[in-house]
């Protein structure tokens, strides 16, 4: 049988609605939750970050609800004991 975690840590949002669905998710470890968040953040402010700068992509549209997605992750990571990563500097 496939691991079935690996897809999970390396694409959450393909695999969950919302970040805090990622906490909840009783066949990840702490570990793989944490990565699975690391990820879903710097996704969200690489989309944010494009968009900003004019740049999405033909199917990275950004919509009012991916505005709160970096939020919500934050808030998820809080809940495991994590904090967020530091947003770059320009």
């Amino acid at each position: 049988m496939a691991d079935e975690t690996g897809p999970k840590v390396d694409k959450p949002a393909e695999h969950f609605e919302l970040p805090k669905d990622v906490v909840k998710d009783g066949k990840l470890s702490e570990q793989e939750k944490k990565d699975a968040l690391d990820t879903w953040e710097q996704d969200a402010r690489q989309l944010l970050t494009a968009s900003n700068e004019g740049m999405p992509g033909p199917q990275e549209r950004v919509e009012r609800r991916d505005t709160h997605r970096l939020d919500e992750g934050v808030k998820a990571k809080e809940k495991i004991g994590e904090t967020p990563n530091p947003k770059p500097s320009h």
